[in-house]
């Protein structure tokens, strides 16, 4: 049975359009960051570009809006406002405001972000012919990948079903009888009042970096690469030149 966390990566990976999931989610990425990634997806960072003495030049744009990958199908978010009655699956009080939020079974994903940053790399060509230099001068570890597209979020609430069907409780802080409640709103201080099943969740959680892509060294190198270590789909033809490569993850 597929954990959480890998059902997370692979969930992400396929709708995001080739980002990455970060996790865990809270850990603080930059983009330019020289990382590992493990047979579960987890990444471990060993620096960064500039610390190896060559700096990435990076473009931001900024998006005002929503990030939604949510599953479409399994999941029911009930906005609850005070003064309402609470669904049926819910214990929060009628002067209560929140969401009651219900996962109809396992391998759900609720991810939503907002308020989020897109930085990449636009110094590729100049990173690529730093990286080989290092390579063939032996100074250049060929398991380790580069943050090339970054997304940093104002705001991010992400929650995974774990085992079964699960129903979650949020509560906010303040009866609000009106208005637009989103999730990621770190304003409403919502927490988590009751919970059936299991979940694993991160909940108006500000200035994460829950999303990215890398690049790695392949061609000619990579049969002596490990997916164990990097999660490379496959292997390239040994004729192909080497150089900096998106890498896909591998999901066991």
């Amino acid at each position: 049975m597929v954990n959480p966390s890998q059902y997370y990566l692979q969930y992400v990976h396929e709708v995001s359009g080739g980002y990455r999931a970060t996790w865990d989610p809270a850990l603080p990425l930059q983009i330019g960051d020289l990382v590992k990634i493990d047979d579960l997806g987890v990444l471990n960072i060993f620096g960064s570009l500039a610390d190896r003495g060559i700096t990435p030049t990076v473009r931001p744009t900024v998006s005002p809006l929503d990030w939604k990958l949510s599953s479409q199908r399994g999941i029911k978010v009930n906005v609850k406002l005070a003064g309402k009655l609470p669904v049926a699956t819910s214990a929060l009080a009628d002067v209560d405001a929140g969401f009651n939020i219900q996962f109809d079974n396992s391998n759900c994903v609720l991810f939503n972000i907002s308020g989020y940053t897109t930085s990449v790399i636009t110094n590729l060509d100049e990173i690529e012919a730093f990286v080989l230099a290092q390579y063939h001068n032996k100074a250049w570890d060929t398991d380790l990948l580069i943050i090339t597209s970054l997304i940093h979020a104002d705001a991010a609430t992400i929650i995974i079903s774990n085992k079964g069907a699960a129903s979650i409780d949020l509560k906010a802080k303040a009866n609000i009888q009106a208005g637009d409640l989103k999730l990621t709103d770190t304003s409403l201080g919502l927490t988590c009042t009751r919970e059936t099943g299991s979940t694993v969740k991160f909940i108006a959680l500000g200035g994460l970096t829950p999303l990215y892509k890398v690049m790695g060294l392949r061609g000619l190198f990579s049969k002596h690469l490990d997916t164990r270590e990097v999660g490379l789909t496959g292997e390239g033809p040994a004729a192909e030149s080497p150089g900096l490569k998106e890498i896909e993850p591998n999901f066991f």
